[in-house]
């Protein structure tokens, strides 16, 4: 995707709106980095994190060596969300030519007729030189548009935002394992709390023989219906654990009554003798 410079424009003015109640140590947010990005660690879902450390990744990336100066990965808090993670993204270039008047980025030059010296202004400060000429009865050339150039950084995170707007998710492979390994970490965490019922029953060995026994069932609900961590049904777990457990003493009592009963001894050594 390659943004036109209206679109890019429009996205650098909105990035870089100071909020009004906003205070920031760093002069530079707001300033010559806007805001593109938000995540909220403790309030946002899987996707806001994936998005979020994706879009970090893209961006540092088109950024190359000027990572470090381009792009900000600043973090706030607050009580309700806990830590706020925002990127920040140098919008115009080292090199861009800004108003003599207000220092604000330049969007058009000034020249006088005959004359090759140029200046540059914003739209407010172009009129206004526009308007001294006349007042003076000085020939001025008509103003002319002056296009900013911006980073690499910003116009991938531009890239970026304006993508999640037909298609939520910046990288499919980084969310969908993110969402797996959060599957895995919540079924663990419900067979450790199935596991902590026969606590004073069973040995390390023998509970984690059956966790072994339930994770390899093909008939349990977690290798039939369950991909994401909501899924996760921890009563269903637990009876699913007891049945494995049932299962696994159930085939303990029957080896020791083959040993007792039976005779038999799977450690006995076995000669074929020739008749």
């Amino acid at each position: 995707m390659s943004l036109d410079f209206d679109t890019l424009n429009e996205i650098a003015e909105q990035c870089l709106e100071r909020p009004s109640d906003a205070m920031f140590w760093d002069d530079r947010l707001f300033t010559t980095h806007g805001a593109m990005f938000h995540w909220a660690e403790l309030g946002d879902d899987l996707l806001e994190e994936s998005n979020y450390l994706s879009a970090l990744e893209l961006i540092k990336g088109a950024a190359g060596d000027d990572a470090d100066e381009h792009v900000i990965d600043g973090t706030s808090r607050h009580w309700a969300c806990g830590s706020l993670r925002t990127i920040y993204v140098q919008v115009y270039a080292d090199n861009v030519m800004r108003c003599r008047d207000c220092g604000d980025v330049a969007t058009c030059i000034a020249k006088r007729r005959k004359r090759d010296r140029r200046r540059f202004y914003c739209a407010l400060h172009g009129e206004q030189w526009v308007e001294a000429m006349r007042y003076w009865n000085l020939s001025a050339a008509p103003l002319e548009n002056y296009r900013a150039e911006f980073t690499p950084a910003f116009k991938e995170a531009a890239e970026i935002l304006v993508g999640l707007r037909d298609y939520p998710i910046v990288d499919e492979s980084d969310y969908s394992e993110r969402e797996w390994n959060a599957y895995e970490e919540t079924l663990k965490e419900a067979v450790e709390h199935a596991q902590g019922e026969y606590v004073l029953l069973d040995s390390d060995e023998e509970a984690e023989a059956i966790a072994r026994r339930f994770y390899e069932d093909e008939g349990n609900a977690h290798r039939q219906s369950w991909y994401r961590a909501e899924e996760v049904d921890w009563e269903v777990v637990a009876e699913e654990y007891a049945e494995a457990r049932d299962a696994y003493f159930l085939e303990r009592a029957y080896e020791v009554y083959r040993w007792n009963v039976l005779g038999y001894n799977p450690n006995q050594l076995e000669l074929d003798f020739a008749v």
